[in-house]
């Protein structure tokens, strides 16, 4: 398992009126989704929790990427006990973004990959730079995506499309993922800010009460609910199953050693 001292992803939420934006910075500009970083962030979705003036959140990142993904060095020689937990931990950080009764919005900045675009599906738009690529690898390392990515895409986008990223495991384009639609919006990464305000503006305009109440019966009657609760079961099984097979070690070790996986 990773160790503990290495550097970290830092998470920092600042609340300006109605618009908090949650910012992720990582080393060399690169965002990953470890223990300590998956803690900070439910720390920050705790007090959007507990503050009724919120009305809009942005979830973006700093420097080369938006988020790159998990922490790899997390699946290196983890047993199934610690692949429950590690899935279990993933899900309940996603859900409870998902669950905020305010409008969150993914601005990605740069690469979105793994659990960075787990991140992202848990928001309700996401806008991208026109530099940025989007996608669910976890294949290629011998996993699925398990932080609700399968089935979000699933719920979100049909099978086909969900099939597209998470079986073949390649990295879109921020044009193709406009084109798709699993993007709202491009710009460039000077026109980023720019576009979000052009996106805030008009959600702030609208009723806050009546956005509130619409997106809790959003989330109470669509099918998702309860879908989603039986999905994230399989996701957890069929991440452990993985990881008892052997292959998670596999595909790991030849992402670090960057070599080609050898199957078996």
């Amino acid at each position: 398992m990773r160790d503990s001292s290495a550097p970290q992803t830092t998470v920092e939420l600042n609340i300006d009126g109605a618009i908090a934006t949650l910012t992720l910075s990582g080393p060399k500009g690169i965002q990953t989704l470890g223990a300590a970083t998956r803690k900070a962030i439910v720390e920050a979705i705790e007090k959007l929790e507990q503050n009724d003036e919120v009305r809009i959140v942005v979830v973006r990142g700093t420097g080369r990427t938006f988020v790159a993904g998990a922490d790899i060095q997390e699946f290196r020689g983890i047993n199934e006990t610690q692949a429950r937990e590690l899935v279990q931990d993933g899900q309940a950080m996603m859900d409870r973004l998902a669950e905020l009764p305010c409008v969150k919005i993914a601005a990605i900045n740069g690469a979105s990959a793994g659990g960075g675009w787990e991140l992202a599906l848990a928001c309700d738009y996401r806008i991208a730079v026109d530099s940025a690529r989007i996608g669910l690898p976890e294949v290629s390392l011998g996993l699925l995506p398990c932080w609700g990515g399968t089935v979000r895409m699933s719920e979100m986008f049909g099978s086909s499309l969900a099939k597209k990223l998470i079986l073949r495991g390649d990295l879109l384009p921020a044009d193709e993922a406009l084109r798709l639609g699993l993007i709202d919006a491009i710009s460039t990464t000077e026109e980023l800010d720019a576009t979000l305000e052009s996106w805030i503006q008009p959600l702030l305009s609208r009723s806050p009460f009546a956005q509130r109440e619409a997106a809790k019966v959003i989330h109470r009657v669509s099918a998702r609910h309860h879908q989603t609760q039986l999905g994230l079961a399989d996701e957890l099984n069929a991440f452990v199953k993985c990881v008892a097979s052997g292959q998670v070690e596999i595909g790991v070790q030849a992402f670090l050693e960057k070599t080609t996986p050898q199957w078996g």
